[in-house]
């Protein structure tokens, strides 16, 4: 007997069963899925976080003067997180929507990073390819006026799902992207909303301990005229104390991207229903092959 999925993807939902419906799948499938998300996307945004933190560290020993190594450590800071920020963005989806298609055909119990990684390098650069192709027209859009800029960001974010549940590419993707947002784009938009707050709670969490500890080694830092000398984070227990920390947050970042990631995929699932009635025809499918095969028993 084939596997049938506890929960059903195209379906049409309203605002909150969107959101319950992304709690519910996370709930069902935790230990499965963010065992395979560790190990296929936590090295690398470890790796991200790790990195991140050190130039973070190495910005709070600014005196005060703009000299040309402190500018070049700055431009090097910003252009490794809009790379790292392009990686995540690609790594996480595949591999969360990877996970969706899985749990279709397989139980949650019996997924593996086998079933996961099917298909994965086609996914990651066809998303890879559309995160680029987004960056460069909502920076274009912006330049106009902000507001365009939003506009397509919000649309684009559908991408990565039709990328992968429909196995297509980023450029139809792009233009698909703009045909089942239509009417829709405001409650794409208030569910990113939501649902990035809550991953943003999720990650100052995660975030806490790193913060305190480097508040504390601040306020130690300071000198009697009030002023920073420089923060004591190049010590070796500091610096365990950092992979420590980034261990946290990047499993905080796994739970705040895969929030996200899930939900815009509901609402990929619930647009698509509203539009083409795809869950509802394979019901009916299923029926008429159901009722085939009773006929063949009988006769």
């Amino acid at each position: 007997m084939p596997h049938q999925p506890q929960i059903e993807f195209y379906k049409k939902r309203q605002f909150g069963e969107k959101l319950n419906a992304t709690f519910t799948f996370i709930r069902e499938n935790a230990k499965p899925y963010l065992k395979v998300q560790l190990m296929i996307a936590g090295p690398i945004l470890l790796i991200a976080n790790i990195l991140v933190n050190q130039f973070a560290v190495g910005m709070f020993d600014f005196n005060g003067e703009f000299s040309a190594n402190f500018l070049i450590d700055m431009f090097q800071m910003y252009g490794l997180i809009l790379l790292i920020g392009l990686v995540s963005t690609t790594v996480m989806p595949a591999v969360t929507y990877g996970y969706m298609t899985a749990y279709k055909t397989t139980t949650p119990t019996d997924i593996s990073v086998a079933n996961v990684t099917n298909k994965f390098a086609s996914r990651f650069f066809n998303i890879l390819g559309l995160n680029i192709l987004t960056y460069i027209v909502t920076i274009i859009a912006m330049i106009f006026f902000v507001i365009p800029g939003i506009y397509v960001a919000i649309v684009l974010s559908l991408g990565a799902s039709i990328i992968v549940f429909e196995n297509s590419n980023p450029i139809d993707a792009f233009g698909r992207a703009f045909t089942l947002i239509k009417g829709k784009w405001w409650s794409t938009f208030g569910l990113l909303v939501v649902i990035s707050i809550i991953g943003y709670i999720i990650n100052f969490f995660f975030g806490l301990p790193r913060g305190i500890v480097l508040g504390i080694d601040m306020f130690t830092s300071l000198d009697a005229t009030g002023s920073i000398e420089g923060t004591q984070m190049e010590n070796s227990s500091d610096q365990v104390l950092n992979v420590l920390f980034s261990v946290f947050e990047t499993f905080g970042s796994i739970l705040s991207y895969s929030l996200i990631y899930m939900a815009l995929a509901f609402q990929y699932f619930n647009l698509v229903e509203r539009r083409e009635s795809k869950g509802l025809m394979s019901k009916i499918e299923q029926m008429d092959n159901q009722s085939d095969e009773e006929s063949d028993e009988q006769y």
